[in-house]
């Protein structure tokens, strides 16, 4: 009889992603305040709006980053005029933390280093995941609530043919 070689068998291994430790213990309280004092006062600093800008402009991963920090800037700003009510204290606390973090520039990775803005990413992703039900609530009351207000004002400014 002949011998058949069987090909070896493989199984897939699913390997479960590495547990990291949260890098916000590197931002100061001075550094979440400012960002609060600056989210209080309805504006976004001039120099975090240009890393987000610049974030915006570079890859996907990039424009993630810019545009859920965005998010988080308007949710916290419509929690701050009082419109929208499900983000908690430690909830607030974290979202703040998060955006101080990646308006730092010299963090765990400075950003200007190659790959400098993998741990920036790395946050937003942790606070995208850990807040998606509030984030979803918030999408979904700004359609409801903010866009077509935004669509009215912006329908009153056009001129009249």
């Amino acid at each position: 009889m002949k011998s058949v070689l069987q090909p070896p068998v493989v199984t897939a291994v699913r390997s479960r992603p590495l547990i990291r430790p949260s890098l916000l213990h590197l931002v100061s309280g001075e550094e979440v305040e400012a960002i609060n004092q600056a989210v209080t006062g309805g504006l976004v600093p001039a120099d975090f709006e240009l890393k987000l800008d610049r974030l915006a402009s570079l890859g996907l991963l990039h424009q993630f980053v810019a545009e859920s920090c965005r998010g988080f800037v308007r949710l916290l700003m419509a929690e701050q005029r009082g419109s929208f009510h499900r983000a908690t204290p430690a909830e607030r606390e974290r979202l703040l933390r998060v955006l101080a973090y990646v308006r730092k520039e010299n963090d765990a990775i400075a950003d200007y280093k190659p790959g400098g803005f993998q741990d920036d990413l790395e946050e937003v992703r942790a606070a995208t995941s850990e807040f998606a039900p509030l984030l979803q609530c918030f999408k979904e009351w700004r359609l409801r609530h903010q866009v077509p207000e935004l669509w009215m004002v912006e329908r009153s400014s056009q001129p009249r043919s």
